[in-house]
């Protein structure tokens, strides 16, 4: 349970130095801490309410005091406090919801009052006398390994052994492996190890670290019981930095052992034809780019795997991580999605012929035969053969979940998007996703509460702002939709921020603000590559649905957003409402869903 929804208690039962102590972890937190005018507004009702000062805590001292309103300021014309309270409600809503679930101090804010309540939070009435649950020994975390290199710059190396036993490990049909999202949110932290386990529903807890040196390599590892903190296994080796497969392999046998599952020891061959260390540090690097789930990222990715094919062409990972980055910018919008997409599904090809039982390559496969190609059932296909390859693979199921949306299967992909969030908690993605579908499915309740939760723990996310927003926009919630929209307004030149930001103000009225943002998206168009469907978003929120105009753009230029469409809520949707011509459209159709064919076939394209 969110320990914001329990019960408070008095401030007598929680001393105001644990107050301030929780007060710094929330505005620390991923949350809070790119927020400046929130951090204030927290700041603020928390140090007035300790020094018990209720009436500086008035909607016009929080306009004047918080939010520089002047003493002009007037809250029966100027909703600024209420709003940005909804707002900050929200949010240690969110907090509580994820990243602070489990600590014992809650600061709230109660509807209607700006006076902060501090609270200890406690367990269920009915859960209160039970011991707790022991987490599943076969649900396992793989933390990052610590690096206790001279050089910093090692992280990736580091971090490269505990994704390398993870994906030695998703291939246990017995075990329920941590996706490498959420046990890597616990970087550098110090809580106790049961905690974490805890935190992940882990009852298997793999810790360790590297010392690397030249190319002598220390690697410790340990196995650690979650529940009880004991350790059951634990080794270090001495080796050259050319045996660290076999390190790999050694820790990955040890953990099957201690949990009594089988693991099938993977030939070079099976390991994508790793050639040596180079070839596989440039892989890793490549990785280690792709997880900052930024287009900055992507791009450095797609630099480091294709020099490691440019040295070593016969390497079938990093074909298949370049598949990946090249579809995620199409996808997002980076890049025209007729100038990558088709190298990406080069890449998977030759990927899967140098390695044909390499699992992540039939993932990236699928992404380009079913978001570009339109070919609904073969890239199902490869998503289940995938799966069935390394079953606790947490972007398997969630591209399966995508997919399945998108074709109408709702009931499948519920499940599918669902094991993706049981597997990686705190993934931006598989939250996202999840609240996607819901959004889809017309679960508007939860699609919020995922989307919300994927904001919690990237709240930079444009992604997720962006589905957010048109989330309210179609409740009509406009005030929730222009605060979620302005707090990417500075911090990001993304078309899918600056859209939905101009949808929402030209909902809230503000005509003249939105059409300045769709000004500046036409100058950014000229310049570079926009994707067309976030600019019809903006475009048709404000009414305009002519043939000149982005929504019929989306479709000419094959935007791969159109698949969303016809899933979307139907009644009120913007681009529902776009005017489309009679044109036929020549489809790479496949087995498209019905519905997306007949949207598609009906629009001018030419």
């Amino acid at each position: 349970m969110n320990p914001a929804d329990q019960g408070a208690h008095d401030l007598a039962a929680v001393p105001e130095s644990e107050v301030r102590e929780q007060l710094q972890r929330i505005l620390a937190s991923p949350l809070f801490r790119n927020s400046a005018r929130m951090q204030r507004f927290l700041q603020l009702t928390v140090e007035r309410t300790l020094a018990g000062k209720p009436d500086e805590l008035k909607e016009y001292a929080l306009g004047r005091d918080a939010f520089d309103r002047g003493a002009e300021y007037d809250p029966r014309t100027d909703s600024i406090v209420r709003v940005e309270a909804q707002r900050l409600r929200g949010k240690l809503r969110d907090y509580y919801g994820t990243l602070g679930r489990t600590e014992s101090v809650v600061i709230m804010l109660n509807p209607g009052s700006y006076v902060a309540v501090f609270a200890r939070a406690a367990p269920p009435p009915e859960t209160r006398a039970a011991e707790p649950e022991r987490p599943d020994p076969n649900t396992v975390a793989v933390l990052p390994f610590t690096n206790l290199s001279p050089e910093p710059e090692q992280d990736y190396f580091c971090d490269g052994i505990a994704e390398d036993i993870i994906n030695e490990l998703i291939t246990i049909r017995e075990l329920n492996v941590v996706g490498r999202t959420s046990t890597f949110a616990f970087k550098g932290s110090t809580l106790d190890l049961r905690e974490i386990g805890a935190r992940l529903g882990a009852g298997t807890v793999i810790e360790g670290s590297v010392r690397k040196t030249g190319d002598v390599l220390r690697v410790s590892a340990k196995i650690i019981d979650g529940g009880s903190g004991r350790a059951l296994w634990s080794e270090i080796f001495d080796r050259r930095i050319g045996d660290v497969f076999s390190i790999e392999d050694e820790i990955a046998g040890a953990i099957a052992g201690t949990l009594r599952v089988t693991l099938v020891t993977k030939q070079p061959a099976q390991r994508g034809g790793i050639p040596n260390f180079d070839a596989h540090s440039l892989y890793l690097k490549g990785r280690h780019a792709w997880n900052r789930l930024t287009q900055a990222g992507y791009l450095e990715a797609i630099a480091h795997y294709s020099r490691a094919i440019s040295l070593f062409p016969d390497y079938a990972l990093p074909y298949s991580g370049l598949a990946d980055a090249l579809s995620w910018i199409a996808l997002w919008g980076v890049r025209r999605p007729h100038e990558v997409f088709p190298r990406a599904r080069r890449a998977a090809l030759e990927a899967l012929r140098l390695d044909p039982q390499l699992a992540h390559a039939y993932t990236s496969l699928s992404i380009t035969r079913s978001f570009y190609d339109w070919e609904w059932n073969e890239g199902t296909a490869l998503l289940r053969k995938g799966i069935e390859l390394e079953p606790s693979y947490a972007f398997g199921h969630q591209i399966l979940g995508w997919s399945l949306a998108v074709q109408g299967n709702f009931e499948e992909s519920m499940e599918a998007c669902r094991r993706a969030v049981f597997l990686d908690p705190l993934s931006v993605r598989t939250n996202r996703v999840l609240g996607y579908v819901h959004y889809c499915g017309r679960g508007t309740e939860e699609a919020e509460k995922f989307l919300r939760q994927s904001l919690a723990l990237t709240p930079a996310s444009a992604e997720s702002r962006f589905l957010l927003t048109e989330l309210y926009l179609e409740q009509h919630r406009d005030h929730e939709a222009l605060a979620v929209a302005e707090e990417l307004e500075t911090a990001t030149e993304s078309p899918f921020a600056m859209s939905v930001l101009a949808a929402a103000q030209a909902r809230n009225g503000h005509a003249t603000a939105a059409r300045r943002i769709m000004d500046r998206l036409a100058e950014m168009s000229a310049k570079t590559y926009v994707d067309a469907f976030p600019v019809a978003v903006g475009w048709a929120a404000m009414g305009d649905f002519s043939t000149r105009s982005a929504p019929t753009r989306a479709f000419r230029r094959w935007s791969r957003k159109c698949t969303w469409i016809p899933r979307l809520q139907p009644a009120d949707h913007v681009l529902q409402k776009v005017t489309i011509q009679t044109h036929p459209l020549e489809l790479h159709r496949g087995t498209a869903s019905e519905d997306l064919q007949q949207t598609a076939g009906s629009l001018d394209v030419f």
